[in-house]
């Protein structure tokens, strides 16, 4: 029975490893494919609500920029009242995140402290917590849902404080492209002044250059790796105050941050959103339905939509 056991847990890893560096190569857009062709009737219906959102010039405007650059500012779009309503409830946060890092477990990111985990029950964030809320914001969903074609699932949220550990640069401070899915767009929002280098700024190549790159079994490189084919001003280093909201296809565009010097910190909002199906198995519910939710909010959250 113990042999039994260990060859299953082998055979468990292997695979998982293999998948990983599948989804990581050219590969994953066949995977993808295959996938969403035996899901068209939802992939359709998604299609459909997509269209039926109310979108202006201004969400138009920010889809095509997304589409064509692979990011965009939204201070412009999203709801302030909604806005204020997170850096409130991240400042409450903030300021237990010395409690939060002693009770942190399971990261392999010693340079950051995730503030969300005291309001899960089960994995599961509430819908009508302030930083789920957010992420539904209609203007942005009618954002991602033009420049997706579809609309999007939203897969996780996230609240993180990066503090210098003043160790060798590791996993995202190395500069990578996110692999949750073959499309994956995050919204970012400084929720602390990001104003110089050793604030930590999260630093991206536009997607045009970015492409560039082409794909590289290396799924995490150094600044000699990527700078040195690049020319200075084809970096971008987001230095801006507290509330800058912005989206970037992270799938597309290479990045990295969380690089703070001693004595500086960064509190960073972080909501990730993906086409269905998704390329890895479904996970269980991150998000628990409290039951004043809209069709559409239901649609963005779950994986299946009604047909």
């Amino acid at each position: 029975m113990a042999k039994a056991k260990s060859a299953s847990g082998l055979w468990s890893r292997t695979l998982s490893r293999a998948r990983w560096h599948v989804y990581r190569s050219p590969a994953a857009y066949v995977v993808k494919w295959a996938k969403r062709r035996s899901s068209l009737a939802q992939v359709d219906a998604r299609r459909r609500l997509a269209r039926m959102l109310p979108a202006g010039a201004r969400v138009e405007q920010a889809a095509a920029a997304l589409g064509r650059e692979g990011y965009v500012f939204l201070d412009d779009i999203v709801d302030r009242t909604e806005l204020e309503a997170v850096c409130a409830a991240g400042a409450a946060k903030l300021a237990r995140a010395d409690q939060a890092a002693e009770r942190q477990t399971n990261t392999g990111k010693t340079f950051w402290t995730r503030l969300l985990d005291e309001d899960m029950l089960d994995g599961t964030l509430p819908t009508d917590n302030a930083f789920v809320r957010f992420a539904l914001q209609p203007a942005v969903i009618a954002v991602l849902a033009r420049a997706l074609g579809e609309l999007p699932q939203l897969d996780y949220v996230l609240l993180t404080l990066s503090r210098s550990n003043e160790t060798k640069l590791a996993h995202s401070q190395l500069w990578h492209r996110d692999h949750d899915d073959v499309r994956t767009i995050k919204m970012f929002v400084y929720l602390t002044d990001v104003t110089s280098i050793a604030d930590g700024p999260f630093t991206f190549i536009a997607g045009p250059t970015s492409d560039r790159f082409g794909f590289s079994l290396r799924s995490h490189r150094g600044d000699t790796d990527i700078l040195d084919k690049l020319e200075p001003d084809e970096v971008r280093a987001v230095l801006a105050p507290r509330l800058t909201t912005f989206l970037v296809e992270t799938s597309r565009c290479l990045h990295m941050g969380s690089r703070t010097a001693p004595g500086h910190s960064r509190l960073l909002y972080t909501a990730t959103y993906i086409t269905i199906p998704r390329l890895y198995p479904e996970p269980p519910p991150r998000f628990r339905l409290v039951g004043d939710e809209t069709e559409l909010t239901r649609a963005v959250l779950l994986p299946q939509v009604p047909i």
